[in-house]
């Protein structure tokens, strides 16, 4: 249903203020007198989340979808110009206040919604709401990644008390992706003539598919098994968060769920020489659980490589883990 555009904002207002503290039973007792303007607030899950924390950046976009009786809309794109998570409709180049989802009668409407939204408005994006991409090139995470897909669902209300909220336990975004982190470190102690040699060396990490759909009405994010597997996917120059706390670099990098065939072999080149890690990067029951960061410190040495520390958290974190290396 397209949005009716001449519905007095004041009115909407009004009803607004004088309904919020209603009850059902009270709210069905007042006279519906047309549409109202909905309005959205939303939260993300997760201790750290996305690249800045729990906070949403200017101009975030989200997709909102619902299904009533007499309210219906799909995929409506929404847009934040703060960080408090307080979102409008946004049509053409413009924040809209008069056009977006109306609630088009006294019913109880349920809404779901995406990030980031993918487009048009009013269809489903994809093939049927599932959006196919690849996440073996990214970009440094010190950028908007695109892929870091996000998902809400269960916030309900009516026309009486008209916002939207995404702000539950139960309604918040949830991270649908997977984050890994590989956190390289050393020291002079370890044979290496400073941390810079380390800082410019080169990397692969094998074992992962990167092929996978994430799916809007759902928020289900998977990379098939019939999705082929990488065996020398470079991230040296993508996936890069320039840490230097420890005289190293951390990559941080979103992938889909999956499963996984044993530890992901890890490769180093530094100055020319080549080291390994075949055996430390492992996940529980050989997946990677949606909604988990991964976190892996690998501390490089010239005799080779120590894989320990691997926590879980943010999202959701996780620790375990520890091994060496052979210099090969």
């Amino acid at each position: 249903m397209k949005p009716i555009k001449n519905y007095s904002l004041l009115t909407g207002a009004m009803l607004t203020l004088a309904f919020t503290a209603c009850s059902n039973d009270e709210i069905e007792t007042v006279p519906y007198e047309g549409p109202v303007a909905a309005q959205v607030i939303a939260g993300i899950d997760g201790a750290v989340t996305r690249a800045h924390d729990t906070s949403w950046d200017n101009y975030d976009a989200i997709g909102i979808s619902c299904s009533g009786t007499n309210t219906n809309y799909t995929n409506m794109k929404y847009v934040t110009k703060n960080t408090g998570g307080s979102f409008t409709h946004y049509n053409g180049d413009t924040e809209q206040t008069t056009s977006g989802i109306f609630f088009q009668g006294k019913e109880e409407v349920t809404f779901s919604a995406y990030y980031p939204f993918t487009g048009p408005e009013g269809s489903l994006p994809g093939t049927d709401g599932k959006i196919s991409g690849s996440t073996a090139s990214q970009y440094p995470y010190t950028v908007r990644n695109n892929i870091d897909y996000l998902f809400a669902k269960g916030a309900k209300t009516t026309y009486a008390s008209p916002t939207i909220s995404f702000n539950g336990d139960d309604t918040k975004f949830k991270h649908k992706m997977v984050r890994l982190r590989l956190a390289l470190k050393t020291s002079t102690d370890d044979g290496f003539s400073s941390a810079t040699e380390v800082m410019l060396g080169t990397y692969t990490l094998g074992g992962l598919r990167h092929v996978g759909t994430f799916n809007v009405k759902d928020g289900t994010a998977e990379a098939p098994s019939t999705s082929p597997v990488v065996d020398n996917w470079s991230v040296s120059s993508n996936c890069v968060y320039n840490d230097l706390g420890d005289g190293a670099r951390t990559y941080i990098i979103i992938l889909y769920p999956q499963e996984v065939n044993g530890a992901l072999p890890f490769t180093a080149t530094i100055k020319g020489q080549e080291y390994k890690n075949t055996t430390d990067i492992k996940f529980t029951n050989d997946k990677l659980v949606a909604g988990t960061s991964y976190t892996f410190t690998i501390t490089m040495k010239k005799t080779g490589m120590t894989v320990s520390s691997c926590t879980i958290g943010g999202w959701t974190e996780i620790t375990g883990g520890s091994g060496n290396a052979t210099m090969q």
